[in-house]
């Protein structure tokens, strides 16, 4: 059977507070604990939506408390063009961390791991902004961080690799399927209230089959076959033929 869990990235202090707010009424309403991504020290303009909330951090303290999982969502989430080869998920050509050397990133994580920790929680995830991130990254991550777990990935269940367990993100709608393990990924800055209101019908569908990232039992077990064929065909259909071969034969 197909289990799903929800994420919801790019919480800020500017973030749209209305479409948050009736996304977490949505989620508390049939108990949803989605992965929550968020922004530790923003910079980014285009995610100026809002009036800031000088009273953000509360907010992230009570999704803590009622069992919302926190993850980093990178440092300040300027991102610039970077290399597609040299990243370990080739979504697109822009990143915040990938490309710069181990000094640097390590000064952006270990940023935002202390924004993290000053406000009293400590991140158990980690979710690059634009999936774009490379070796070097997660180097800097296990240096600067206590944070065993990375929200990305595409394959069919969670898997281990280069140090982590990787809860693969593969979709960002609900999707019929009939095994394994995906996260959709929402983004509700650029949602629309109709579609926030229509999110509801999906999850009364898939209630059964939402779990919480703490539901989830990790081993130390590689990519299994199903998980490289799906991440072989994912790549296909976005024209990343060499990646995706790569990926069939590790």
């Amino acid at each position: 059977m197909a289990q799903y869990i929800v994420r919801i990235d790019d919480a800020c202090p500017t973030m749209d507070k209305k479409k948050w707010k009736l996304l977490e009424d949505l989620f508390d309403k049939y108990n949803i604990k989605p992965v929550v991504a968020v922004i530790p020290n923003n910079k980014d303009t285009s995610l100026h939506i809002d009036y800031h909330d000088d009273r953000f951090w509360e907010k992230v303290r009570l999704w803590n408390d009622k069992g919302w999982t926190i993850a980093m969502h990178g440092n300040t989430h300027v991102m610039r063009s970077t290399n597609k080869k040299k990243l370990l998920l080739p979504f697109y050509n822009r990143c915040e961390f990938a490309d710069m050397d181990l000094n640097q990133q390590l000064i952006h994580i270990k940023e935002s791991w202390r924004t993290f920790i000053q406000e009293g929680i400590a991140p158990k995830v980690w979710i690059a902004p634009a999936h774009c991130f490379d070796k070097t990254t997660l180097s800097a991550i296990k240096k600067e961080t206590k944070i065993k777990i990375i929200s990305d990935g595409i394959a069919t269940s969670p898997y281990f690799d280069m140090g982590f367990y990787w809860i693969p993100q593969q979709l960002w709608q609900f999707s019929k399927k009939n095994f394994g393990l995906w996260t959709i990924c929402l983004h509700p800055n650029t949602m629309s209230e109709k579609s926030i209101r229509n999110l509801e019908y999906e999850i009364i569908k898939y209630k059964s089959k939402i779990i919480s990232l703490d539901n989830v039992k990790l081993k130390k077990n590689g990519k299994n076959f199903y998980g490289k064929l799906h991440s072989f065909l994912f790549w296909i259909r976005r024209r990343e033929f060499l990646f995706a071969m790569n990926e069939l034969i590790k």
